[in-house]
């Protein structure tokens, strides 16, 4: 199999990034605050917009995972231009379909996240939050430098049951 590579998507590929996210969604609702079924009614445009302004450093980045011409894994990471908060970005969209986990390639998509946010002169912290019952991905976070900060019980409802939260986060510089 051919490596991975970690690029940019340019915004003609919007439909592509919407079937990864979707595909996301529906495998592992655990891993996202948002449904498979809220991202459904998402208009086209709403996929398109978000696309392009990952693509143009707009608030956000996105880094996609490609095989053979194929997305196999995403990240993304975004933050505001507030005052008080725009020293911190969030990463969030984590995912790599579930044939190809444990190959790296999700280390290097959040590893390029961080390559990135470190060039922005602003950003000084990364935070995100994970689910606790997700026992590869708070350990990937770890190798990458991410420190536990604190946890948020039961703050995912899905299916009528309650899945809890860890927060953890990176200082920059």
């Amino acid at each position: 199999m051919t490596e991975a590579l970690i690029i940019v998507l340019h915004p003609s590929r919007w439909g592509e990034a919407k079937a990864l996210r979707l595909q996301a969604l529906e495998n592992d609702p655990l891993a996202f605050a948002t449904s498979y079924e809220e991202a459904l009614e998402y208009a086209d445009e709403v996929w398109r917009t978000r696309t392009k302004a990952a693509f143009e450093r707009e608030g956000a980045i996105a880094l996609y995972a490609e095989v053979d011409g194929t997305l196999v894994g995403m990240a993304g990471a975004g933050w505001s231009d507030r005052r008080k908060t725009r020293h911190v970005a969030e990463v969030y969209a984590v995912y790599v379909k579930p044939n190809h986990r444990g190959k790296g390639i999700g280390a290097a998509l959040v590893q390029g996240l961080l390559d990135e946010l470190k060039a922005l002169p602003q950003i000084e912290k990364v935070k995100l939050s994970v689910t606790g019952s997700n026992e590869a991905a708070v350990a990937l976070y770890r190798r990458l430098g991410f420190e536990a900060v604190g946890n948020a019980r039961r703050a995912l409802k899905i299916d009528g049951r309650y899945y809890d939260l860890h927060y953890m986060e990176l200082w920059l510089r």
